[in-house]
């Protein structure tokens, strides 16, 4: 992984701003090939996003979850699936349970890492002496063109008390499938994960939600509840850009129909 260099601070108004009136000219484009690219998810690495939730002993620059949330709402409110790739800087609290050493090495070159996952649908594993060999196919991979580490499910044991494993590994050992077919959110690039014979040691395997061995204020927090707030927030983004373009684009059609304001008109309503 790159490490990024001259990192806006993440409060820099000016430059998360620029940042949106690029996205702006660019949602087509990006609706279009069907995924955000890696130029601009470079973009949002340097506005501190994929470094908001990297442990601070591994260079992390902390941002407030409130902080954090308010920014991909307003990313989202231009472009939903932007919104949604950027709002996964917040899951690398998920990795907080993986062992020290491991994310010293996730971390080595650089706290901006872009972690896409497609956990489920959970695929056996045959057990090794290091780790698994994993082979499967793994759907709605989101952010998995620009990812720097990607994470598939696998079966949990006692161990785990059942619980699905998620086992993380570097996205050109595996086979990025771009099947994807949809028409709202078509941006967000989450293809199809395919594994052939793939070995994952078992260090780079954890829990979601499990115990973090980080102790730090973020990494208190509950990771599934942060991870679902960040994608939640972006409908709550969506949401605005609908309710903005109604009283834009509504207020002159109300007027032509001789009926007062659009709150006035049944259809606008």
């Amino acid at each position: 992984m790159a490490k990024t260099q001259g990192s806006a601070a993440p409060h820099d108004r000016d430059a998360f701003d620029e940042m949106l009136a690029e996205l702006a000219e660019r949602r087509q484009e990006f609706r279009e090939q069907c995924y955000v690219p890696k130029d601009f998810v470079a973009r949002l690495k340097r506005l501190g996003f994929y470094r908001a939730s990297t442990p601070q002993r591994f260079g992390g620059e902390t941002m407030p979850p409130a902080e954090f949330l308010r920014k991909i709402e307003r990313i989202s409110a231009v472009d939903g699936s932007t919104g949604w790739v950027a709002g996964f800087g917040s899951q690398l609290v998920y990795l907080g349970s993986l062992p020290l050493e491991t994310q010293a090495e996730l971390y080595a070159d650089g706290p901006d890492v872009v972690f896409a996952g497609a956990l489920f649908p959970v695929r056996q594993a045959t057990p090794t002496e290091r780790g698994f060999l994993v082979n499967g196919r793994w759907k709605f991979a989101s952010g998995c063109m620009a990812a720097d580490i990607v994470c598939v499910g696998i079966p949990g044991d006692d161990s785990t008390a059942g619980r699905p494993r998620g086992a993380l590994v570097r996205p050109e050992r595996l086979e990025i499938v771009r099947d994807r077919d949809v028409v709202g959110m078509r941006g967000t690039g989450s293809f199809d994960l395919v594994a052939e014979d793939v070995e994952i040691g078992r260090e780079w395997t954890f829990i979601r939600g499990g115990e973090p061995v980080i102790d730090e204020p973020l990494y208190r927090y509950p990771a599934i509840t942060y991870a679902a707030q960040s994608l939640s927030v972006v409908s709550a983004g969506v949401a605005r850009a609908a309710l903005d373009f109604a009283e834009q684009d509504g207020a002159p059609r109300a007027r032509g129909l001789g009926r007062g304001s659009q709150h006035d008109v049944a259809a606008c309503r």
